[in-house]
């Protein structure tokens, strides 16, 4: 066995995560690190705390962003309005207070950047992303994503610890990554 912290020396404060939770180390690594990348603008002090090869959808916002290369599928980022609010307002430097229009761009922009940190730590690996697509924002609670047999997926639950106490249950959010093998590659 083999920790996630041997990986890379960015985002010191990854603990040690055992790789035998019956995920894909190396999305694992790409959702941590990809995570880590595109948020970093936000200033946010992310924390990943759990991992599941089941994509969940607790929260009422989820951004979309497709991804092809020799695998294709998609990057989600499932979160609160509040923890939304939160990382709008460390990406742009000014507070948001209502889920408007200006506050569902600043969202799809981070699910772009959150893509582009995992396109880039998959880089010369079996999962070698070439491109991905426009973002796309989901509004709603209790809905279910299902995929086709022979998908690899991760998602990993992260925590915004600097978020007031008060919003508990709003202040974790969820990368997650779900790639097909792409016939012919």
């Amino acid at each position: 066995m083999f920790e996630l912290d041997s990986f890379a020396p960015a985002a010191a404060y990854v603990p040690s995560l055992p790789l035998d939770m019956g995920v894909e180390p190396t999305l694992l690594k790409a959702v941590v690190y990809g995570t880590d990348i595109g948020l970093k603008m936000t200033n946010a002090k992310l924390t990943p705390i759990g991992t599941s090869r089941i994509t969940t959808s607790r929260h009422g916002i989820t951004v979309m962003v497709g991804l092809v290369g020799r695998h294709s599928g998609n990057m989600a980022i499932n979160l609160s309005e509040a923890a939304a609010l939160h990382l709008a307002s460390g990406l742009l430097g000014t507070p948001f207070h209502t889920f408007d229009e200006d506050c569902i761009d600043a969202v799809m922009e981070l699910g772009n950047m959150v893509a582009g940190g995992i396109k880039s730590t998959l880089v010369d690996s079996l999962f070698d992303i070439e491109n991905i697509s426009l973002p796309s924002v989901v509004i709603g609670h209790n809905y279910a994503m299902g995929y086709t047999r022979g998908i690899s997926a991760v998602s990993v639950e992260f925590e915004l610890p600097e978020m007031p106490f008060s919003t508990m249950t709003a202040r974790y959010f969820s990368t997650t990554l779900s790639l097909l093998r792409t016939s012919g590659a």
